[in-house]
């Protein structure tokens, strides 16, 4: 898989496309899966939409060094513990990134005392830098300011969701920093063609079982509190390169903290830093996987015309 992925990574710069920000790891490039507008998946939870996606390319995993445990930092390396893999996809036409997670886990954590936060439970944080700007989304300093001015820093140039499933009283979908703004009310997304999330679990809490996160973004170049119509839309191209990351708490027999952090890249702050993040390409439509003459009224289809059409 490295040796395709070095391939595809020279290609990139031999055609000239620049990768001039910050990123982790340094002098790797990762690679996003162009669905074409007929078969972008249903945020459903779901993940045979994905199946043609080829793993040695696209996949982001545990078991291939990607995704790795930062914090604890004596990862016993069981797959039974915790294992995960992720891919990241887009369409240009929708303009929309696409990503998903699915996780094995020996003790399901979903129990927190206040539905209304995010953290003390079992979560994936799918994290974005749309526009490849880089730097702080979080800064501790920020806090001393006034409300106003925190609103225009914080996850300003990149978002990171925090999705805890199953729901509690309804509480399952955050973002950072305040948990809920209007993309979210926590409950309910209220703006399905700006952001969708769909999910799956198998086991029950205090036992084995498995994780199933999916989601649809928009990529932002600036995000503003007051609404869409205030915020910025990064115009998405093929050879474009975007910063993406992700993170895993698990959460297991403690639950004031998490027992370990699964980050990719294998940098805990890529979740406040998005110099830390990955760097990500944008490929164009594979057309032997998808023939231009084939027509599919799927789900997917009818969706993406609902949202090309807001």
């Amino acid at each position: 898989m490295k040796l395709i992925r070095c391939f595809l990574a020279l290609a990139l710069v031999v055609a000239g496309a620049s990768i001039g920000s910050a990123h982790e790891p340094p002098g790797e490039v990762y690679f996003a899966f162009q669905f074409p507008l007929h078969a972008v998946p249903a945020i459903d939870g779901d993940l045979s939409d994905w199946d043609m996606v080829d793993p040695d390319i696209f996949e982001i995993s545990v078991e291939g060094g990607h995704i790795v445990e930062t914090v604890r930092g004596d990862d016993s390396g069981e797959l039974s513990d915790f294992n995960a893999r992720s891919m990241w996809a887009w369409n240009e036409e929708m303009n929309r990134v696409f990503s998903f997670a699915f996780v094995v886990d020996e003790y399901l954590n979903n129990n927190r005392d206040d539905p209304t936060v995010f953290n003390w439970d079992d979560d994936w944080h799918f994290v974005l830098d749309a526009d490849h700007s880089g730097g702080d989304m979080f800064n501790g300093d920020w806090n001393d300011l006034s409300e106003d001015e925190r609103r225009d820093l914080f996850f300003v140039t990149g978002q990171l969701w925090q999705i805890h499933v199953p729901p509690i009283d309804g509480y399952w979908a955050f973002k950072y920093i305040e948990a809920t703004d209007w993309e979210t009310t926590g409950r309910e997304i209220p703006f399905p063609e700006y952001a969708q999330v769909g999910w799956a679990r198998t086991g029950e809490t205090g036992g084995p079982g498995t994780y199933t996160y999916e989601i649809m973004m928009t990529p932002w170049e600036t995000w503003s509190w007051d609404g869409p119509e205030q915020s910025t839309i990064v115009d998405l191209e093929v050879g474009n390169i975007i910063h993406v990351g992700s993170l895993a708490k698990d959460y297991d027999l403690a639950d004031d903290r998490y027992d370990g952090s699964y980050d990719f890249p294998a940098v805990h702050n890529v979740w406040r830093n998005a110099n830390l993040m990955g760097d990500m390409e944008l490929l164009e439509v594979d057309e032997e996987l998808f023939p231009t003459a084939v027509e599919n009224d799927s789900w997917g289809r009818i969706k993406s015309h609902y949202l090309l059409e807001e």
